[in-house]
């Protein structure tokens, strides 16, 4: 699938739906943050990021230029977001003083695991949706490629 451009806007030339791929990666992400980030979110997020990737790998799909400039603007957008996610994860890794007792002790302990050390913790969340960001980019970089590869091809049957 190639995305070509029709008055500076990517125009999708076949009806697979790269754009709704790279968007139900991106989208299940987004939900993940959303919803609470359950288990299945994150599972969501990185089938279709991998499922993208799958396709680009295969050369099921192809972007511009333009396409991928845009889409990669996005992602860049989405890293900086995560980005700050990140700094205010650190925040909640830290143990809260919550006095000396050792019910606060306790209380204190729980809340910081709530934000680092476990699978389902803050910043095991924020690692895979960089994850997920990582695997679509390089299904992106990968589906510029073979939209050059093609276009490099058939400029070599022209000559």
């Amino acid at each position: 699938m190639a995305w070509t451009e029709n008055g500076g806007t990517p125009q999708q030339s076949t009806s697979t739906g790269f754009l709704g791929q790279v968007g139900a990666a991106i989208g299940a992400a987004a939900k993940a943050v959303e919803t609470g980030v359950s288990k299945e979110s994150l599972a969501q997020a990185q089938q279709a990021a991998q499922g993208l990737k799958d396709a680009a790998s295969s050369g099921k799909i192809r972007i511009t230029e333009n396409g991928f400039s845009v889409l990669m603007n996005a992602l860049t957008d989405c890293e900086n977001q995560l980005l700050h996610l990140r700094d205010s994860v650190y925040k909640v890794a830290q143990a809260p003083r919550l006095g000396s007792s050792p019910y606060a002790q306790t209380v204190s302990g729980h809340v910081q695991k709530g934000g680092t050390g476990e699978t389902q913790s803050a910043d095991a969340v924020v690692d895979q949706l960089g994850e997920v960001l990582n695997i679509t980019r390089d299904a992106l970089n990968q589906a510029r490629k073979a939209y050059q590869d093609n276009e490099h091809g058939n400029v070599q049957v022209l000559k």
